[in-house]
């Protein structure tokens, strides 16, 4: 008889940049529809509504046009894919103009910025782990 693995759980540590866990913290499944999730303004021409796992973040990102992402940085991984629109994304030194079908990652620690094109953009990030910042303010959406 194979012993249960699944009901002991370990803590996430990051290691130079690499998540390490046996697998994620205990979480329900769970079905969502977009539209019925709760918009988080970021700033001013920025919004995005969170889908959050065990260890990661699904953020879908609105930029109206001409909206700003300020150049920043986080310890956490991010991966994106351009949906809608498009947007002007800078990694590092690098600058691109982005439409749907682009995608793009961005390690931990790594400067970047964007703005949203003529026509806004939406663009879904991923991050791994969960940024806590983002999973408070959708919390607070999600009660309003």
């Amino acid at each position: 008889m194979e012993e249960d693995t699944m009901t002991e759980h370990t803590p996430v540590k990051l290691v130079q940049g690499h998540a390490e866990s046996n697998e994620a913290p205990a979480f329900d499944p769970a079905w969502y529809k977009l539209a019925e999730i709760a918009p988080v303004a970021l700033r001013e021409g920025v919004s995005a509504r969170f889908i959050t796992g065990g260890r990661m973040m699904l953020s879908f990102v609105r930029l109206e046009s001409g909206g700003i992402v300020e150049l920043h940085h986080h310890p956490h991984e991010q991966c994106g894919y351009m949906l809608e629109g498009s947007m002007r994304l800078t990694i590092g030194e690098e600058t691109r103009d982005l439409r749907p079908g682009d995608a793009y990652t961005i390690p931990g620690g790594i400067p970047h910025m964007a703005v949203g094109g003529p026509e806004g953009g939406l663009a879904l990030d991923v991050f791994s782990p969960i940024r806590d910042d983002y999973a408070a303010l959708a919390q607070g959406a999600a009660k309003e």
